[in-house]
């Protein structure tokens, strides 16, 4: 790979994981883990040790894109690590489980789309690969399972009161 194309997909791997994570602060860490969690969830580290090889995978695969001049994998490229971040926003902006379960349904689209756009390079399949597989396999069922244990009261909708 060319220094160059490092250079750009670091930097926008880079953006995206300060951009993603400036959503979430204090009282959004306290939300998270004051949800009824499911017992086969993993601990914190392993949640951010996923996440620090995800910037590191993307930005590998985004820079192979990048230095073959591979537009349509360098849009989906983009596209997975924007919607990643959105999901950040949705997931703890809104302090939602069922938003969290919807954003990630929208955000298996342009993964899966990168995961495709990318079968011809096998390099940049091999990396991609376990967190398609990962997303698929494990936070799929995973967010499913923390909206059901968390479900989201409907707007408006107050508790009746207890006697």
């Amino acid at each position: 790979m060319r220094r160059r194309s490092v250079l750009r997909a670091s930097a926008c791997a880079g953006a995206a994981a300060v951009v993603g994570n400036a959503f979430i602060g204090k009282p959004a860490m306290a939300w998270f883990h004051g949800l009824t969690a499911p017992r086969w969830q993993l601990p914190m580290p392993a949640f951010l040790g996923v996440g620090a090889l995800y910037y590191g995978i993307v930005g590998y695969v985004l820079a192979r894109t990048i230095d073959r001049r591979d537009a349509r994998s360098t849009a989906w490229g983009l596209a997975v690590l924007m919607g990643n971040e959105a999901w950040n926003g949705v997931f703890f902006g809104r302090r939602s489980a069922r938003a969290g379960f919807v954003g990630l349904c929208a955000f298996m689209v342009p993964l899966v789309a990168l995961q495709w756009s990318v079968a011809g390079d096998a390099r940049s399949r091999n990396a991609l690969a376990p967190y398609t597989a990962y997303v698929l396999l494990y936070d799929l069922p995973w967010t499913y399972r923390l909206w059901r244990l968390n479900p989201t009261p409907a707007r408006g909708h107050r508790p009746a009161p207890r006697a």
